[in-house]
Formats: structure tokens, sequence, C-alpha cells
């Protein structure tokens, strides 16, 4: 469009500066839409952005300082990401960082960045709260600010604007100037909240990217974690004389509370043991690390499988947090008789199948589970059981995830059931009764998740 010829020079050379001047502006945001595109294509997530976005604000809208505050875990915070270094302060100073003696400047900048607002206070905690974009000449433009605050920071101009991602609220974007700078104009004040918008988008995208590489990192030492378990699992049964044995584990998550294992407590004697940490996941599953190095440390050399527990239960009882405990049994077979005893702290009741009759009996010896007492009532509770296995004769040893297992009508498995297909396989050894009661398990449940670790261990005299 030609110029306006009945204009003045003055009135021409003001619509020139004009012009300039929204074009250094347009140049200002388009630079800086740029670098947001750039450092989220780059990956390098949230990291960088805070800094990125609040200097780059700052620049764009010509504002003394700008800060980013995200809204913290607990939802009643707004933390300062970045704040430039000459930002006007918008949360409260102490009255001896009031003035603006020059020692000051760095000890008010190392302040703010540390300093959260509340979601209830003015200004930053009105504007989250309303979820309202606001452009004030003064920061008191909406009535007095607390006794907290300064004359100066009552003088303020500020401009703040919610930062979103969908229907996440993440936080805040302000921009200030000192009172000598003026307010901001209205055109800024659009490209303010046009930047925010953007930048609220570049950020929630960037805090997803990032989450995912934790989740991923995460999963990756859970399979370092659980491969370690795993290697503290026998790989196999030992190789004895009168018995034969098999043993599983299945985890419900990538890392299990259950555990099994075999201790050769002398020439004569070998203890098997299987466990169940209360709870799930990686707490469990540090508990019954813990538990299994502590046993094998105490075992060796005591046949009497309740010396073994009294010492471990003494051992794990300060570690051991008031709600967790540990459900163990503890079988000790004698190498050269069918002479078997049994310490049974808190867990499930075996089921010993007796060829000669094809009966089932739960052995039910009294004991409590390690970690509930410091030791005297465990002592007295937890007793040894002592009972013979003739030839064919099976011992099933079993955590609560096979009889508690359901299917999507919250059915669950039920230890009749398991009584009963363990009464079908008994005689065809150990490795057929696991295979029977996993094969059955699963039919159960349909394909409904697995809520809870499953460990079974069959024993069948020779």
């Amino acid at each position: 469009m030609p110029p306006d010829n009945s204009q003045t020079p003055d009135q021409l050379a003001a619509l020139e500066e004009e012009i300039a001047s929204l074009q250094a502006e347009e140049t200002r945001l388009f630079s800086y839409l740029h670098e947001l595109a750039e450092i989220v294509s780059a990956d390098r997530g949230a990291r960088r952005l805070p800094e990125l976005i609040v200097e780059g604000v700052a620049k764009v809208v010509q504002a003394a300082g700008a800060a980013l505050y995200l809204l913290d875990r607990t939802g009643t915070q707004l933390v300062p990401q970045f704040v430039t270094r000459l930002c006007p302060a918008l949360v409260p100073l102490p009255a001896a960082l009031w003035n603006d003696a020059p020692s000051n400047t760095q000890a008010r900048a190392s302040y703010l960045k540390l300093q959260p607002a509340s979601v209830n206070s003015p200004v930053l905690g009105a504007c989250f709260q309303s979820q309202m974009a606001v452009n004030l000449s003064r920061m008191d433009q909406d009535g007095p600010l607390p006794t907290e605050y300064s004359e100066d920071q009552a003088a303020t101009p500020a401009m703040v604007v919610p930062l979103n991602y969908g229907a996440k609220k993440l936080g805040l974007l302000a921009a200030a100037n000192f009172p000598s700078m003026g307010a901001f104009p209205e055109h800024l004040f659009d490209v303010f909240r046009s930047v925010a918008e953007q930048s609220g988008f570049a950020l929630g995208n960037a805090m997803l990217q990032e989450e995912a590489l934790e989740k991923r990192r995460l999963e990756s030492e859970l399979r370092a974690a659980s491969e370690v378990q795993r290697v503290l699992l026998p790989t196999t049964a030992p190789a004895l004389e009168h018995f034969h044995i098999a043993a599983t584990n299945v985890a419900a998550r990538i890392v299990s509370g259950d555990y099994y294992d075999f201790i050769s407590v002398d020439a004569n004697h070998t203890g098997v043991v299987i466990a169940d940490v209360s709870g799930k996941g990686i707490p469990a599953s540090l508990v019954m690390t813990t538990c299994r190095g502590l046993l094998r440390g105490v075992a060796s050399g005591l046949p009497a499988p309740t010396q073994a527990l009294s010492k471990l239960n003494r051992m794990i009882y300060e570690d051991v947090k008031e709600d967790m405990f540990i459900s163990l049994a503890y079988v000790m077979l004698q190498g050269d008789s069918g002479q078997v005893v049994l310490a049974r702290a808190g867990h499930d009741a075996p089921f010993l199948y007796q060829q000669a009759t094809g009966e089932i009996s739960r052995l039910e010896p009294p004991g409590l589970a390690l970690g509930l007492d410091d030791g005297d009532v465990f002592d007295r509770v937890t007793k040894d059981f002592t009972f013979e296995m003739k030839t064919g004769d099976c011992l099933l040893l079993y955590t609560d995830g096979i009889n508690e297992a359901e299917n999507a009508a919250g059915d669950q498995f039920g230890l009749d059931l398991l009584q009963e297909v363990f009464r079908r396989a008994a005689p065809e050894g150990p490795a057929a009764v696991l295979r029977s009661i996993q094969e059955q398990v699963q039919a159960h449940v349909q394909g409904h998740p697995q809520s809870d670790d499953i460990t079974l261990i069959a024993i069948q005299r020779k």
C-alpha cells in the first residue's frame, strides 16, 4: 500500500518506526518458535526447555525478566524451574532483600530461583486457580498485596499466563517489568499468550518424552534385577539318593517376592525352603534376597529347621518394615532315611500324598511368620514337626499365588481343587505334579492376569 502523501514527514517517520518495530517483534517471535521446535525435535527432553522458554519469552516481549513455575506433585506449590537473573520478584521477598543495593542483586536472584509460590498466593496463585491470563499494570491492580510484598513489587507490571498441556495444568509463565519501564501494551500481551500456548505444548510433550525415557530406564533396571534374582534361584534341584525334587517360580511382575532354595546343611541333611514376602515388586524382592542370603548363612550345620529360623528371625526383625513379614516353610530331608522335619513359619500348610492309601493330608505344625516378633514369641510358637515319607509318597509346598489365582469372575482356584489335582498327578512324580497344577491353573484363570507370585516344590521319596 503506497504511503499517504498527505502525512507529514514526522508522521511518516513514526509509521516507519512502528513498522520496523513490528517486523523486529515478528523476527523475535519466529526465532523463538524456531529454537523451540529445534530443541523439541532434538529430543533433549524437558531439562533444557525451561531456560529456553523463559529467556526466549523475555526477548520476544522485551521484558525486564521472566519466570517459569510448574505445579509440584502435591498440587499445593508452584515451583520455579527457571528465573532470569534480573527478573522482578513475583513472590514475597525477605525484608533484607527489598532494596536495590548492588549486594542484594545476586542474593535476590538466588532466592527467586528457589522460592516457590503457593497456589493460594496473590497474582501467581490467583492466576493458576482462575486459569485466566492477566496483564497487570501493577501487581496490586486487583487489590492490596500482603505486607510480605514490598512497595516496589506492588508497582511492578506483570503478565502471567497459565501453562497447560491439553487438560493437564502444568504451571505458569510470567513476564515482568520494573515500574520505570511501564506496563506491557495489549499487542504484546496477545503475543505473550500465543507464545505461552506453544510453550505449554512443547513443555508437556517434552515431559511425556522424559517420562517415557524414565519408564524405559526403570524397566531396563527391573529386567536386570529380575536376571539377578533369577540367578539366585536354583537352576536345578539337587540329585539326592532317596528323593526326587522339582521346583518352579513364576513372578506376577518382573521381580518376585517368592523364592525357593536348596541348602546343603551337612553331609547327611538337605534343606528345602519356600518363602513368600508380603507385598509385591521391588521392596518384596529385596527382602526376599536378604532372607535367602541370611538363611544360607545360619543354616549350615543346623539339622533342626527351627534353630535356623530362630536365628534368621532375630536377624531380620529390626530391618523388616512393620507392614511386611515373611511366611516360610523349611523342610529338612535326611539323606539315608525317609525321615523329614518341617518347620512352618506362618506359611501355607504343605500337602502330603501317601501312595499306600492314595490319601492326602495337610501338615499344619504351629509357627509364626518371620519379622513379626523380635524372637521370644516366635521361638515359643514355632515347632519342628517330624514325619516319615515312604517310597512313592510326595510332598507339595506352594505359595498362595496358586490357590488364590482368580479368573475374570473373581473365582479362586482354591485349595480343594489344588488338592485334587495333586492327588491325581502325585503317582507320576514331581515334574508331573508341577506341570499338572500349572496347566489346571491356566485353564481356570482363562487368560486373566496373574495377581501374585507362584512358587511350587514337589518332593517324592524314591
